[in-house]
C-alpha cells in the first residue's frame, strides 16, 4: 500500500502542506511533557485521542481477522508506519512545506518529521512559529493576529511555487 501512496503522490502531487500534523501517535517527547498546558490542544487530549484511534484500529483488524477484540495494545503497534508516518519510507515524496508553533503539543512531531522527509532525500521546508498554538494560521485564538497572517502568505507563497 505503501509503495502505491508514493506512486501517486510522486506522479500527481506537486507539494503537500503538512501543517502541524500527527505523525507518531505513540506520542513524541513533546506530547507526553505537555500534559494539560496547551491550548486548544493538549498534550494529554492528544494522547486519548490517539489511544482511542489505536484501539478501533486494532479492534477493526482483530475482527476482520476472525479474532476476539483484544484491547492491549503496544508501543510498536502504535509505531506501525500506517498509523505513525514517522515511521514509514518516506523516499520519492513531492517538496513539503511543515507549519508549527513552538506552544503547540505537535511541535516534535513535525520537527521529527521534517527531519525524516529530508533525511530521505525530499525537499522540505519547515515553517516555525515562535509562540504559535495548535492551528496557527488556520483557526484558533492566533488565526487573524499577525502571526496567523504570516502563516497564512508563507503557506500560499510554497504553493504557488510548486504548483
Amino acid at each position: 500500500q505503501s509503495s502505491s501512496i508514493k506512486q501517486y503522490a510522486k506522479s500527481s502531487w506537486k507539494c503537500l502542506n503538512l501543517v502541524y500534523g500527527v505523525y507518531d501517535i505513540s506520542g513524541t517527547p513533546s506530547i507526553r511533557t505537555d500534559g494539560d498546558s496547551s491550548s486548544p490542544l493538549c498534550g494529554n487530549d492528544l494522547l486519548w485521542m490517539y489511544k482511542l484511534y489505536h484501539s478501533k484500529v486494532q479492534c477493526t483488524k482483530q475482527v476482520a481477522n476472525n479474532d476476539s477484540c483484544n484491547q492491549n495494545m503496544s508501543t510498536m503497534d502504535r509505531q506501525h508506519p500506517s498509523l505513525s508516518p514517522l515511521y514509514a519510507n518516506l523516499s520519492h515524496m513531492p517538496p513539503a512545506l511543515v507549519t508549527v508553533g513552538t506552544a503547540d503539543p505537535l511541535q516534535d512531531d513535525s520537527l521529527f518529521f521534517a527531519s525524516k522527509y529530508s533525511a530521505y532525500g525530499n525537499h522540505v521546508e519547515l515553517a516555525i512559529y515562535e509562540g504559535g498554538e495548535h492551528g496557527i494560521g488556520h483557526f484558533g485564538l492566533q488565526e487573524d493576529e499577525e502571526m496567523g497572517v504570516r502563516a497564512r502568505r508563507h503557506t500560499l507563497e510554497f504553493m504557488k511555487g510548486h504548483l
